[in-house]
């Protein structure tokens, strides 16, 4: 049986631990309602775009609009959007594994784009035919950063070092995550409305060009939010069920506790009524 001093010293332990998660966790809600807020902000223009570009694109080729160029598929780019630290559940592990399915299937060359620390310095990175690692991205993304990482897969994808451009993350339903994809590039033309119904200032194309790049960025920008959403959530879990663990294993340390400490006091009382006995029986 452990000592009293051994298990007071476990408890201090624990009791640290815990205080560590629950500051954790405050921050990762935080981050949650601050990203999540942003998420909705951007959610409805990026709704707005989709469907002024449907109405738009119908009769466009892919000459006229370099983002909605269909090419024969030689090379994917896969978009893989991580988190930055662990400590959030399987959150990055499930969505590499579920990148890792996506390129078995694969037939033709691919290359990844990374946004996020954690795959860079914990080894999937390594195993990937990464094209470049967006490592710096925050926890509540800027706007500076969604644009930068938009206008570099819009050059990737323009420039023919890719054929298709595909977004792999984590997208929260109720209470859990899903890794899923989403086809970036090029884009897939939706009917929403008859063209010949508008009149165009100053062209129809200049028109569809804008609306397109803000369709990308948009739908770029609320990926990222939606990942980090999933991010902050699945590491307040994490360290919802860290408390709870910790609450339990105080529970039965400080039960531990009183019972060797009842169980040395009895031994004490033992001893002084053994030793008060010899006394009196030499006597």
């Amino acid at each position: 049986m452990s000592s009293i001093y051994e298990i007071k010293a476990r408890i201090k332990s624990v009791e640290s631990t815990e205080k560590m998660t629950k500051t954790m966790k405050l921050v990762s809600t935080s981050k949650m309602h601050q990203t999540q807020s942003r998420l909705y902000k951007i959610e409805g223009f990026a709704e707005k775009c989709r469907q002024a570009m449907g109405m738009v694109v119908s009769d466009i080729s892919g000459e006229e609009c370099p983002l909605m160029a269909k090419r024969e598929i030689q090379k994917t780019c896969y978009v893989l959007f991580v988190g930055n630290r662990g400590l959030c559940g399987a959150y990055n592990t499930d969505v590499v594994k579920y990148l890792y399915s996506l390129i078995a299937c694969e037939e033709k060359e691919y290359c990844t784009v990374i946004c996020g620390r954690w795959s860079g310095e914990y080894g999937p990175a390594k195993k990937l035919n990464v094209l470049r690692l967006f490592g710096d991205m925050e926890d509540v993304p800027s706007q500076e950063k969604t644009t930068e990482l938009s206008a570099f897969l819009k050059e990737l994808y323009i420039s023919g070092q890719a054929d298709r451009i595909v977004l792999v993350y984590q997208k929260r339903a109720a209470l859990s995550q899903r890794p899923r994809q989403l086809q970036l590039l090029p884009i897939e033309a939706t009917e929403e409305g008859a063209a010949g119904e508008f009149i165009f200032e100053p062209d129809k194309l200049s028109l569809v060009n804008t609306i397109t790049s803000m369709y990308v960025d948009s739908t770029v920008a609320t990926t990222l939010l939606e990942a980090k959403v999933s991010e902050h959530f699945a590491r307040m879990t994490a360290m919802t069920n860290a408390i709870d663990n910790a609450d339990e294993l105080l529970h039965e340390l400080n039960l531990t506790l009183n019972r060797t400490r009842q169980a040395k006091i009895t031994t004490e009382i033992s001893e002084i009524v053994g030793g008060a006995n010899a006394l009196r029986n030499g006597e």
